[in-house]
């Protein structure tokens, strides 16, 4: 039987450095995966589900963007992360990366 996908917004795939906290201290990780609400992480760092973290994400236009997400679940390979801020103000960021990231692949 084929597990039917929960998720609203569609996944789109990335491959990027990317900077984290959290109460324990500074990490960084690996960048999979986005959505309008949320992040794929590829991590080794042990974090603990329900947790808030800060995320960096990549420059866009010489701009860092900083956000806060909440750890739902984890596996060997990383962790998925829920967008805490409102989606109408994390959805324009995210399309900027998005749009950077579909000009660096036609490149």
């Amino acid at each position: 039987m084929k597990r039917r996908e929960k998720r609203i917004d569609k996944r789109i795939p990335y491959s990027g450095h990317i900077f984290f906290s959290t109460k324990s201290g500074f990490f960084e990780g690996e960048l999979k995966n986005y959505s309008t609400n949320g992040l794929f992480i590829e991590t080794q760092e042990d974090l603990t589900l329900g947790e808030i973290i800060s995320v960096a994400l990549p420059y866009v236009e010489g701009k860092q963007v900083k956000f806060q997400g909440q750890i739902l679940w984890g596996n060997s390979k990383g962790f998925g992360i829920e967008l805490v801020r409102k989606r109408s103000e994390i959805s324009p960021q995210l399309q900027k990366i998005d749009a950077k990231l579909g000009q660096a692949q036609q490149t």
